[in-house]
C-alpha cells in the first residue's frame, strides 16, 4: 500500500511540473482585407472566432514549451503558424490556440490529432474526407 501512495505522489509532482512548464505567447499582425491564415499544427485544441479588424490576434499556450517547433510567418498574402512536437521530448506536451481573424479572411487548416472550436462563425464548410 506505501509504495501505491509513494507512485501516486511521484505523479501528482510530474504532472504538476507538467502544467507549470506552459509557454504563452502571443501574436499581432495587421493584415488587408481577404487575406489568407494558414494553421498547421498537431496535438492543439484550437480556437477560431472572427472579429471586424483587420488583425489577426494569436495566443499560443504551449505545455512543455521546450519540445515545441514554432514558426510564425507573414506576407502580403496571409498569416501563416507552423506548430509541430519535436521528436521523443515533445511528445508529452499539447498546446492550446486561441486565434481571432477577419471575418472576410480565407482559412487554411493542416491538423492532426486536434480538437477545433468554431466561436461565433458564420460560414459553409464542404469538408474532405476526415479519415
Amino acid at each position: 500500500m506505501r509504495m501505491l501512495e509513494n507512485a501516486w505522489k511521484a505523479l501528482e509532482i510530474v504532472s504538476a511540473a507538467r502544467e507549470l512548464a506552459i509557454e504563452t505567447r502571443r501574436f499581432n499582425w495587421e493584415v488587408a482585407a481577404r487575406t489568407t491564415f494558414f494553421l498547421q499544427a498537431e496535438y492543439a485544441d484550437i480556437r477560431l472566432a472572427t472579429h471586424e479588424r483587420h488583425a489577426v490576434l494569436a495566443r499560443l499556450k504551449l505545455q512543455a514549451g521546450f519540445g515545441w517547433q514554432l514558426v510564425t510567418d507573414q506576407d502580403e498574402a496571409g498569416v501563416y503558424i507552423i506548430a509541430k512536437r519535436k521528436p521523443v521530448i515533445g511528445s508529452i506536451g499539447r498546446a492550446r490556440f486561441n486565434i481571432t481573424l477577419p471575418a472576410d479572411a480565407r482559412i487554411s487548416l493542416k491538423l492532426e490529432k486536434c480538437k477545433l472550436c468554431l466561436d461565433d462563425v458564420s460560414a459553409a464548410f464542404d469538408w474532405p474526407p476526415l479519415g
